[in-house]
């Protein structure tokens, strides 16, 4: 299920960590609604099976803000798990109408919640452009250091396809799955890397355009619950063209 949030600001000044501000949001309602799945999903190193972006009309970028001239932001929601789904509906749906402090002087206010009709995928190659950046990360468990890829690097699909099998695997996809992601295929149409802020890392990451080849079944998935690593911080979500 997709979902379209909009949502009114009480100034043209928005935080530029503006995920972390999101996140917020949702294990504010989440907390408060759905204490239990909250603990499943929050307190311990759960997988997060969703993923969202953040879009502003215009935004000009100033230091550590972002300039929103008309004072709204849209919030693009996507999960593939039903229950989830529900949950975050009520959870939006919940929050509706209230004054959120996003910081000492802005405040969220959540005017609409809308269930955006999802093509089914049924062929094997589709183009998709990406609604936030990609992040491919290659996490040391022995130094516990993270190092960041783009898909213009040579590394990265590599690294892209085990993250994926460790993630997907876990959800008890069959055996199958495992083949099907390694035969994956992301071809470049309009690439672009950007460095993005996140927390107090800064972490390269890939924007644009893109054919992808993979079973239908797999492709579904990516649209549906985002691709690489941090989708659950929006990241890595996509739309089909």
């Amino acid at each position: 299920m997709r979902l379209k949030i909009l949502c009114h600001l009480s100034s043209e000044e928005f935080p530029l960590d503006y995920r972390r501000k999101i996140m917020m949001i949702i294990k504010k309602g989440m907390k408060r609604e759905y204490p239990i799945i909250f603990a499943d999903l929050y307190g311990q190193n759960t997988q997060k099976n969703f993923t969202f972006s953040v879009y502003f009309n215009h935004p000009t970028f100033e230091d550590d803000l972002i300039k929103v001239e008309d004072k709204t932001c849209i919030i693009n929601f996507s999960t593939g798990e039903a229950e989830l789904a529900i949950v975050f509906f009520n959870i939006f749906t919940l929050l509706k109408d209230e004054n959120i402090k996003i910081t000492e002087n802005v405040d969220l206010k959540i005017h609409s919640v809308e269930v955006i009709p999802v093509r089914k995928i049924k062929n094997n190659i589709i183009k998709f452009k990406t609604l936030s950046p990609i992040v491919i990360r290659d996490h040391n468990q022995t130094t516990q250091k993270d190092w960041f890829y783009t898909l213009g690097d040579d590394e990265a699909m590599k690294i892209l396809k085990r993250n994926m099998i460790s993630k997907l695997v876990a959800k008890e996809y069959g055996e199958s799955i495992e083949k099907e992601i390694e035969n994956i295929q992301i071809k470049p149409l309009k690439f672009k890397k950007t460095v993005v802020r996140f927390y107090e890392m800064q972490i390269a990451t890939s924007l644009g355009e893109y054919e992808i080849k993979a079973s239908p079944r797999l492709l579904n998935i990516l649209i549906q619950n985002g691709i690489g690593t941090l989708t659950g911080n929006g990241f890595g979500m996509i739309e089909q063209l």
